[in-house]
């Protein structure tokens, strides 16, 4: 008996490079007890990066290398688990050096706050080469955002369990933002702009 769940693929900035374009359509079926991993290859790739994390939860650690290099589109896990909280990346291998960000999906196991959890983790994650500057950090009153190359549309900030905690809809490159009511922990700040969206870590005293 087979059956095929369709989920929302999230694009995850881990290693990557532009220049081999990230795989789409990323489908997971249970077949028997097997696992069936399907996929959209939108470049020349003919090898890919697997990769599943079993009993995944918020606060995991993402990928930093695959399980498995394979050659076939679609990929069969023999005799896969099929409960608990599962979460499978696929990235395309263009060259021994060349890899493409990864996608992931979660299967039904899991609950909303892993999907959100790796959504705040999804696009240019704690970039080395910000240009955003946010101080003090950590703070306990006010937080100060600032782009120096760039206006910033849309502020969110999330807790580690991936739940919006604090959305703000303007067009600056400046923001001064009360963070006083906040309990004392780690957040996720979430900044979109015209050209992209970067997360980062702040820090609440």
């Amino acid at each position: 008996m087979k059956k095929t769940i369709t989920l929302i693929c999230i694009l995850t900035y881990i290693i990557g490079n532009a220049q081999c374009p990230t795989p789409s359509n990323l489908v997971y079926s249970s077949v028997n007890q097997d696992a069936l991993l399907s996929w959209t290859e939108n470049g020349t790739a003919t090898t890919w990066d697997i990769t599943v994390v079993p009993d995944f939860y918020v606060g995991a650690p993402l990928p930093t290398d695959s399980y498995y290099v394979s050659s076939t589109n679609p990929f069969t896990f023999a005799n896969f688990p099929q409960t608990g909280c599962n979460v499978f990346f696929v990235r395309s291998r263009c060259s021994l050096t060349d890899v493409s960000p990864w996608i992931f999906l979660t299967t039904p196991g899991c609950d909303t706050n892993v999907y959100n959890y790796l959504t705040t983790l999804s696009s240019n994650d704690f970039s080395l080469n910000s240009k955003v500057k946010i101080f003090p950090n950590p703070s306990s009153n006010i937080l100060f955002i600032e782009n120096v190359e760039k206006q910033i549309q849309k502020i969110e900030i999330f807790d580690l369990q991936g739940r919006l905690i604090k959305s703000i809809n303007e067009n600056k490159d400046k923001y001064q933002i009360d963070v006083s009511n906040l309990q004392s922990t780690t957040y996720l700040i979430r900044l979109s702009t015209e050209t992209g969206i970067e997360t980062v870590k702040f820090v609440k005293e």
